[in-house]
């Protein structure tokens, strides 16, 4: 062989790799776009369960309670609004029975 082809194969050879490693890196992206929401869906509904997030809850609610009791009516539908918000999606039957009763008060449902 002479030097000419050698030259082109290996110029050849590191544009294949080159698409190679292209066309892997596309590959782990569209992966990664597939499956990394699965993920992080799965993380959130972790944290959610666990303790320490809902002894968190818990005590944020129940410092909320205690501002509205002592609150002008103003204050109070600030901080009503403020529950709303953060307690929106938050389960009620994982509270002690007096907060239960409260966030029903205040969101209704």
């Amino acid at each position: 062989m002479n030097k000419t082809k050698i030259t082109m194969l290996v110029i050849g050879g590191l544009i294949a790799l080159a698409a190679l490693a292209f066309g892997l890196e596309m590959a782990g992206l569209q992966w990664r776009r597939f499956f990394a929401p699965r993920h992080e869906n799965v993380n959130r509904e972790v944290f959610k369960a666990t303790r320490s997030y809902n002894e968190a809850k818990t005590q944020d609610l129940a410092r909320y309670r205690l501002q509205y009791e002592k609150g002008n009516p103003e204050e109070k539908e600030a901080i009503a609004s403020t529950i709303r918000i953060m307690f929106a999606d938050y389960d009620r039957d994982l509270l002690p029975n007096e907060l239960s009763s409260f966030l029903y008060k205040i969101r209704g449902y």
